[in-house]
């Protein structure tokens, strides 16, 4: 994906982005029916470490980052500030919200935080800045040949599966999650992507 020469407006489109991308993950936390299967992977570290759901976002970020610099997969602005702006998010909107205990807000919360992450990543990815360390992964199977949506699945569904050993929780909200993001990203990138 080649990348577009950066304006104040792309750099916009892509805080912007990142600010819904990390709404969506905190918005599936609030939910509690299940945390999104990158989550419930960060948060059997979390449960394992001293660190914050946030911190190990950042943490996990940069590890990934190492693996996709070895692969010699493109990178950009838009990779660094994924790793920087989305686990503050996650963190700024989960202090503000606090605990919800209403069952119906918890529902569309669940529902609605997968179409955030899935708009936050059309906007951040289609400004051609570079992903994110975890969108990379998928941006690099997508390279070699795999749809965006089956790599996403085929990712998500590791992190569920590892993040269950390490003792993260799962739940009807991780399925939706699994189910429904790499449809939605593959989707809004299509229609949102900067055009050359």
């Amino acid at each position: 994906m080649p990348f577009q020469k950066p304006s104040l407006l792309i750099y916009a489109r892509l805080i912007f982005g990142l600010v819904l991308f990390g709404f969506g993950l905190a918005l599936v936390v609030l939910g509690d029916f299940g945390v999104s299967p990158w989550e419930v992977f960060h948060q059997g570290i979390s449960r394992r470490t001293p660190l914050s759901i946030g911190t190990t976002i950042i943490f996990v970020g940069i590890i990934i980052l190492l693996f996709l610099f070895l692969l010699k997969e493109p990178m950009g602005v838009g990779t660094i500030a994924n790793v920087l702006i989305i686990g503050l998010i996650v963190d700024l909107t989960l202090s503000l919200f606090g605990e919800i205990s209403n069952i119906f807000p918890r529902v569309i919360a669940t529902l609605f935080g997968p179409i955030f992450v899935a708009l936050g990543s059309g906007f951040y990815i289609g400004t051609r800045l570079g992903p994110g360390p975890r969108d990379g992964l998928m941006t690099a199977f997508n390279r070699r040949g795999v749809a965006i949506w089956k790599a996403r699945t085929l990712i998500e569904g590791s992190c569920v599966i590892t993040g269950l050993i390490l003792g993260g929780t799962i739940g009807w909200g991780t399925v939706w999650f699994l189910l429904s993001v790499g449809p939605s990203v593959q989707f809004f990138l299509q229609r949102l992507e900067v055009k050359n």
